[in-house]
């Protein structure tokens, strides 16, 4: 799937497959290594904290298949702007993901997107690195 309005439509159909109850707020997200494509969508609880939101899920599958390197991520909610990644998700999604050169896609319902960087999102983000720089 490498045709931004193929994976557009794409997001726009798994969109239905939210569960969203509560805030009937639906996300759809599309995580992409290489040329294999993960889908997750979100999924509330009566129990809020216990709901996961779409980009951790899809990012989920991808590491429940072996993938441990996200080339890029595509987003679609039910926002009328762009919709960006929470706080948690962006932390997430920074683990899998090289600053330099995975692009995070958001779109909009009418297919308009906008693309950042995880390090547009996310400065000075806590990983690896600064484990391994710890005291010791």
């Amino acid at each position: 799937m490498n045709n931004l309005s193929t994976i557009f439509l794409k997001l726009k159909q798994v969109i239905s497959n939210a569960y969203v109850p509560y805030s009937n707020f639906r996300v759809a997200a599309i995580c992409q290594s290489n040329n294999e494509c993960f889908f997750g969508v979100n999924v509330e609880n009566a129990s809020y904290p216990v709901g996961v939101c779409a980009e951790r899920n899809a990012i989920a599958a991808a590491v429940s298949n072996g993938v441990k390197k996200i080339n890029a991520i595509y987003l679609l909610s039910d926002a009328s702007s762009f919709a960006t990644p929470c706080g948690m998700c962006r932390q997430f999604m920074s683990e899998f993901m090289d600053e330099n050169d995975c692009l995070i896609y958001v779109f909009n319902w009418n297919g308009e997107y906008v693309k950042y960087k995880i390090e547009d999102l996310l400065k000075d983000r806590f990983n690896k690195t600064k484990l391994d720089n710890k005291n010791k």
